[in-house]
């Protein structure tokens, strides 16, 4: 089997997870609203709403993460441009793919790290001709000798 070509990709701003998150916080909103107009604000309401605050909070902040993800050939590499940190090799498993979307789950591979996992969003917006490249490779599986 060949190894899938060498591709470096931007990660952050994919549509498909904006529009995720917008839809869910407007759905919760709703919801929350109409539970409002039914019933007295209770103590179980007002911890709702601070959950669904906590959450959407923890969500947009999810919609900034920014950096890129490479594919040398052989290893994967995170460049998180959000924290100053160097660069991690890791692995990647596919946990959601819509053809034009992938959400992966990206395992650092060093003990340093505590190996705290991370989600990343691609979209194929964000670079068209690398896209292709970039599936092949996260769905390439390595050599059994």
């Amino acid at each position: 089997m060949h190894n899938a070509p060498s591709v470096s990709y931007p990660v952050g701003r994919c549509a498909f997870q904006r529009r995720l998150y917008v839809c869910c916080v407007l759905c919760t909103s709703a919801v929350l609203f109409v539970w409002a107009l039914n019933q007295s604000m209770h103590w179980v309401w007002v911890a709702a709403v601070v959950a669904t605050g906590c959450g959407s909070i923890m969500g947009a902040r999810a919609l900034h993460q920014s950096g890129t993800l490479t594919w040398d050939g052989q290893v994967w590499c995170w460049h998180d441009q959000a924290c100053a940190q160097e660069d991690a090799l890791g692995e990647i498993q596919p946990i959601l793919d819509l053809q034009k979307t992938l959400l992966l789950r990206w395992q650092p591979a060093s003990d340093t790290l505590n190996g705290k996992h991370a989600w990343l969003w691609l979209g194929g917006e964000q670079s068209s001709t690398r896209w292709q490249d970039l599936r092949r490779a996260v769905y390439q599986r390595a050599d059994i000798h």
